[in-house]
């Protein structure tokens, strides 16, 4: 696929259109790197999307950290994807930090 995270305005675009029945978002396979923040700020207040999958999409630290901020206030997600990036053990903590303030 060809999604950057300059493309992921245009996500951003059909979330904000589509946040009362979007129920999986699947990004993966698409190098958007950091730009995961412009998703995962748009999904803070979406209580309908239970599938995020960010799979194989260049995250780092940062974007980790933008999942893992995600999951402190998001409670629907209720499976999240995120296979071969290079999140690193920082990435991972933060992650499991998410995890750990999430209700679902």
């Amino acid at each position: 696929n060809d999604l950057t995270a300059v493309g992921m305005e245009d996500v951003v675009k059909i979330v904000r259109t589509s946040s009362a029945t979007l129920r999986v978002l699947d990004v993966s396979f698409n190098k958007i790197g950091d730009g995961i923040s412009v998703i995962t700020d748009h999904l803070q207040h979406n209580n309908v999307l239970t599938k995020l999958n960010v799979a194989d999409c260049g995250l780092s630290v940062r974007g980790a950290s933008c999942l893992g901020e995600l999951l402190k206030v998001n409670n629907s997600i209720k499976e999240l994807g995120m296979g071969v990036n290079q999140i690193g053990d920082e990435g991972v903590l933060s992650v499991c930090e998410g995890l750990q303030c999430n209700k679902t």
